[in-house]
């Protein structure tokens, strides 16, 4: 194996494990800030329309907790898209994804 295609193996399983990492938090981070609703907020009921993950696509229903939380959870989503976004398109220029 040459040194270039073991420099690109190491990279690509960083890429990859920092984009597992990062859903990871992301999922942590959303539930934690689900957790951080503001008390007269119906988790289940019509302000979430039934759905308590719904919480965090309004800056309303959340303490400043929850917001920090959220924001956490947006970064860590980004990061987790442009790993994953950046390793097909990588792998589209060059031409190995088929």
């Amino acid at each position: 194996m040459s040194f270039f295609a073991g420099v690109a193996l190491v990279a690509f399983a960083a890429i990859w494990l920092t984009a597992v990492l990062t859903l990871l938090a992301c999922v942590i981070y959303s539930f934690k800030a689900v957790r951080r609703a503001r008390p007269d907020i119906n988790l289940w009921g019509r302000d979430t329309l039934w759905n308590p993950l719904n919480v965090l696509l309004s800056s309303k229903m959340l303490t400043d907790e929850g917001l920090r939380y959220r924001h956490k959870s947006l970064v860590s989503l980004a990061i987790f898209v442009a790993c994953v976004g950046g390793t097909l398109l990588f792998a589209a220029i060059t031409g190995h994804l088929r």
